[in-house]
């Protein structure tokens, strides 16, 4: 038995597609065969597409497993992309064996329809349990589609999933499985529930997102919850002289062994298509980085805006105060910024707006020589403006603590990367 879900939405319509997976088009009557090679060049588009073959989480599994056969465009102004990555076979901790996942995205432009492809396929996924035996679901796919047309922003998404077979335990003789339908999982006792995927589509003025999710696995035994073939793909509107690239935070921690760490904090991701201009702000009030060091009122901050014949752009991360050990380290007032401008070909990027304020050790104020390093003995080195420039861009760490407690911790306050990449 086989199962495929098609749905379309349009700013002026929404209704249902049918036919083959593969082959349908666009509503709007665009060339069927999207996947026809193209000449690449650059739209006023914005384009992202991602996609992977499963990915767990809960249960016996202590982190997020990877997500197989993964690849993404992260953000395009060019049609005429194509990218794939796959995995012969794979083993999902927490879910199974995979056969021949793999991965597509394309970006192309057909007739003035502008469109993001992703499209994630798994040939067989058998899930296993000792003493209950086994499920081999086969031809798993998730296709999504965002485009833009003379009608405005449209998105789509299909799932199809070809069997779903349980094998005894001891190897008997396979038995078919009705394929699950919204509200109508399918249980295999002590194995598994296997439920349809939540596929999400949304449009409006700015643009169009899809995203195809096709199964959701809880195992039984473990309590593991795997998302199983997943495809998203977004045309996005407001892009004229570049595409933004970057992010902030207040602070990240790293151990010296690598093997206990603290991300990025609050963490504030640029969008490709800028903010519009707007000032976004995250903020949270305490943030323990381990090992005794607490840092409080962090904050991340970004603008971007397309002007008339210029790009603008800047990150800001900051951190209000941060203490160590008692009174053997206090640090006041850091802040790293970094900005970019791009007009005509040229890009001009500073970190002017950077600072550090005082920092102090056992009660006495401490001041940066022209190296812009020192070390507290026992205590921790110091380093500020860790700047890196890039053709398009440029970063910044405007305090680098390298505890020398013994542990060989490093932590980086206030974090700003920003570029403005040709359009």
């Amino acid at each position: 038995m086989r199962r495929l879900t098609s749905t379309t939405l349009a700013l002026v319509a929404v209704g249902t597609l049918s036919g083959t997976l593969l082959a349908a088009g666009p509503s709007t009557g665009a060339a069927a065969d999207q996947r026809a090679a193209a000449k690449p060049h650059y739209v006023d588009f914005a384009l992202k597409a991602s996609g992977y073959g499963s990915a767990t989480t809960g249960g016996q599994v202590p982190t997020d497993s990877g997500q197989t056969a993964f690849m993404a465009v992260g953000c395009a102004t060019k049609v005429g992309i194509d990218k794939e990555n796959h995995e012969a076979e794979s083993t999902a901790p927490g879910l199974g064996k995979a056969t021949d996942v793999k991965t597509e995205l394309w970006t192309r432009e057909v007739n003035g329809v502008v469109s993001t492809y992703a499209q994630n396929t798994t040939n067989k996924l058998v899930i296993a349990q000792s003493g209950a035996g086994s499920i081999q679901i086969k031809a798993i796919t998730a296709w999504a589609h965002s485009f833009h047309d003379q009608k405005g922003f449209h998105a789509e998404t299909r799932t199809d999933v070809g069997s779903i077979q349980f094998v005894p335990p001891g190897g008997g003789a396979p038995q078919q499985m009705d394929i699950p339908t919204p509200g109508n999982p399918l249980e295999i006792p002590g194995l598994a529930t296997i439920t349809v995927g939540r596929s999400k589509k949304h449009v409006d003025a700015d643009g169009a997102q899809a995203q195809a999710n096709a199964l959701i696995i809880t195992k039984t035994a473990s309590g593991t919850k795997s998302k199983v073939g997943q495809a998203k793909a977004q045309v996005l509107n407001g892009v004229t002289h570049g595409t933004f690239h970057g992010y902030s935070a207040g602070s990240s921690s790293l151990s010296a062994n690598g093997n206990v760490s603290n991300g990025r904090t609050p963490l504030s991701l640029m969008p490709c298509q800028s903010t519009d201009g707007q000032v976004t702000t995250k903020k949270i009030q305490h943030s323990d980085l381990g090992g005794g060091v607490i840092a409080s009122d962090l904050q991340s901050q970004q603008f971007a805006e397309d002007r008339a014949n210029k790009s603008v752009a800047w990150e800001r991360g900051s951190v209000s105060h941060l203490t160590f050990g008692g009174d053997q380290l206090d640090v006041d007032g850091v802040i790293g910024k970094a900005k970019a401008i791009r007009q005509g070909g040229k890009v001009t990027k500073t970190i002017k707006g950077s600072t550090v304020g005082t920092i102090t050790s056992d009660g006495e104020e401490q001041q940066f020589p022209d190296t812009d390093m020192f070390t507290i003995p026992g205590v921790a080195k110091l380093e500020r403006f860790i700047t890196e420039r890039t053709r398009n861009g440029i970063s910044v760490i405007a305090l680098r603590i390298t505890l020398l407690d013994g542990s060989g911790s490093v932590i980086d306050l206030g974090q700003a990367k920003i570029a403005i990449r040709a359009h």
